[in-house]
């Protein structure tokens, strides 16, 4: 364990926030430091963790505030740490405030969109039942999804999604009987109007192109 984050974890009261301020959090991440990622797996920690990625900070909020604090919170989920991620998808409340990200009463920033697309992104490879599970009971999903496909991370996710196979989803039959079923194709080429910015246009295309064959 390196020094300044045992110094933390030692202290009587210490906070979520004093250790990401610490760079060497995401090494001892890696190295599966044992009392970090106890303190990590808890449901309070993983729900502040995940409103960092998915909550624009306030605009007279410190650089750490706006910058650091959600990279790193990323970083954490991105290490693929089984009981950190457990956390998130047996709990559907964090679930719902993972997804909350993508409802169009937000500002979607690209920054944070990043972050967003890599956290469900390490679900899927991870988390693939529990994931596909809520994706499934949630069509709403799909459809804020679609309506974000202007933003190049989003686009990503949604052709992750329509493109999961059975190779790492053992219901993969069922989710292309489900998505057949929806109106996704006809949701995308929506999408298509010529009010739509040429954002969208591309994303749709990058989407056609990559991973909606089986549509």
């Amino acid at each position: 364990m390196t020094p300044l984050v045992e110094a933390v974890l030692d202290k009587e009261n210490f906070t979520l926030e004093e250790l990401l301020d610490e760079e060497e959090i995401i090494q001892e991440c890696k190295a599966l430091n044992s009392r970090l990622i106890n303190f990590l797996r808890d449901r309070a920690q993983v729900e502040q963790l995940l409103r960092y990625i998915v909550e624009e900070p306030p605009e007279d909020a410190e650089n750490k505030r706006t910058f650091k604090f959600p990279f790193i919170a990323c970083e954490i989920f991105t290490c693929e740490i089984d009981v950190i991620l457990k956390t998130l998808v047996e709990e559907e409340e964090l679930m719902n405030l993972l997804f909350s990200f993508l409802e169009p009463n937000r500002p979607h920033s690209a920054f944070l969109a990043g972050y967003f697309s890599k956290v469900v992104v390490c679900l899927m490879i991870r988390k693939t039942v529990p994931l596909m599970n809520y994706v499934q009971a949630h069509q709403d999903v799909f459809r804020q999804l679609v309506d974000l496909i202007g933003i190049t991370s989003i686009m990503e996710v949604l052709v992750r999604l329509v493109g999961a196979d059975d190779h790492v989803y053992p219901n993969f039959i069922d989710v292309m009987q489900w998505l057949a079923e929806s109106n996704l194709l006809e949701m995308i080429v929506d999408k298509l109007n010529p009010t739509c910015p040429p954002e969208v246009h591309a994303g749709i295309y990058c989407s056609l192109k990559s991973g909606f064959k089986k549509l």
